[in-house]
């Protein structure tokens, strides 16, 4: 029994240690002066720092490129470390935005790199997208047209997902005249009573959603919506061939035809979630949303376009500001606008329906929002357009070294708002 424990203690001793291991080489970047937030016609510089085992490294060189968010790097150079330090003078901008340092080196035979992004006044970012005059009519007439045949709510309880305090459901329910069906895992506290709902929308891709369960375990109704109209029981081959072949564009499907677009039925069907947590006997009538990346879109655009929705949460949104590209700047995921064939006003026109930033214009509930600096994907240029244009009370949570994920801290006082907010609401 002695060695037993000893044994465990030893095993337990090494996960701890293994925890806490870093790579041997660590490649950083840090502003010189001040913070990762200055004031536009500010001179900058970036602090290049390498290490070994958190011992400074001398006489590499590292190779450094200058560049505004997402565009073509403007200046290029290499530095020699001394001390682990070199310094690069990154200049300014004269309008809001951010400005990015990308370090490349090689150390025994390793290649490393490293991000540093400084905002300029950022606070201060507008939306380059212009938004259509017939914006809301134009939703809530699709809306209307997705509510035209009934909801025809069904749920599969899976005993081999369910917990001891949670049940899980497959549920599908019927969206639009072609009463095409769109799935979702739905995890519900077991104990009777009313409870607050959440809807979790998903980042991008074709593949199966989980039942959100730790959220049914705070006394919260919680359901992840596939987009997709795809169950999420299929063998995991057809999610890939499917990713691989008909559906492995559909970010962009039909973006030039405004009422064809693929968004429009994924909008639709992502309203129509909230449709059906409504039907719930055990909903108490109060509704978040929440999600990244895509998922961060689509919280923002249904919280704009159903009333029932009392908060949402939204990280890193994606489609938001397309047309930053048009306008010599950052644009939003999926980067339509990149590719300069595509900058036609018809096109242009067509995706400001879909756009983050005008389903943002009319948000009218509190909500939280979070990103990072470092995000290549759903740059911070574009996100911080969506948040500065809401005027509901809203909580912004930015991780300056964050790439396209939520760092452990912003999750936590994310989840932490949200089920306090679900908690409070009645």
């Amino acid at each position: 029994m002695k060695r037993l424990l000893c044994l465990l203690c030893g095993i337990l001793s090494l996960c701890c240690y293994a925890g806490r291991v870093t790579d041997i080489v660590e490649l950083r970047i840090a502003p010189a002066k001040g913070g990762w937030i200055t004031k536009t016609g500010n001179e900058v510089e970036f602090k290049i720092l390498c290490t070994e085992s958190n011992i400074g490294i001398d006489g590499a060189e590292v190779q450094y490129e200058i560049s505004e968010d997402l565009m073509q790097p403007h200046k290029t150079g290499t530095v020699k470390l001394k001390n682990g330090e070199a310094l690069v003078k990154g200049g300014t901008m004269k309008m809001p935005g951010f400005l990015r340092c990308k370090a490349v080196c090689k150390i025994n035979g390793q290649t490393y790199s490293a991000l540093g992004t400084i905002g300029f006044s950022p606070e201060k970012l507008e939306p380059t997208t212009q938004c259509p005059a017939d914006f809301m009519e134009f939703w809530q007439k699709n809306i209307e047209q997705a509510r035209k045949p009934e909801l025809n709510p069904e749920m599969t309880l899976l005993p081999e997902k369910c917990t001891k305090t949670v049940d899980v459901y497959q549920v599908s329910y019927s969206v639009g005249t072609s009463r095409k069906r769109f799935y979702g895992m739905l995890a519900m506290p077991k104990a009777e009573g009313k409870y607050p709902a959440m809807v979790q929308y998903p980042g991008a891709g074709i593949y199966a959603i989980d039942a959100p369960i730790s959220f049914a375990e705070q006394g919260i109704i919680a359901m992840a919506v596939g987009i997709h109209a795809i169950p999420n029981n299929l063998d995991a081959s057809i999610y890939r061939d499917l990713d691989g072949g008909i559906l492995g564009t559909y970010p962009t499907l039909n973006m030039d035809r405004r009422d064809d677009y693929y968004y429009k039925q994924v909008i639709q069907g992502a309203v129509r979630a909230i449709d059906f947590i409504e039907t719930l006997p055990q909903f108490n009538g109060c509704v978040a949303t929440y999600g990244g990346s895509q998922g961060g879109y689509l919280s923002i655009a249904v919280a704009s376009l159903h009333p029932s929705v009392k908060y949402l949460a939204a990280n890193f949104p994606a489609m938001s500001d397309l047309a930053g590209y048009a306008n010599g700047r950052a644009g939003g995921w999926p980067h339509i606008f990149k590719n300069k064939d595509n900058c036609t006003p018809a096109l242009l026109k067509n995706l400001s329906y879909y756009d983050t930033v005008n389903f943002a214009r009319n948000i009218n509930v509190p909500g939280f929002y979070a990103f990072g600096y470092n995000d290549l994907t759903c740059a911070p240029t574009t996100t911080y357009t969506v948040y500065n244009i809401v005027t509901a009370p809203k909580t912004l949570y930015t991780a300056p070294l964050a790439g396209h994920f939520t760092l452990t801290e912003q999750a936590a006082a994310e989840r932490e708002a949200l089920i306090g907010f679900l908690k409070e609401c009645n």
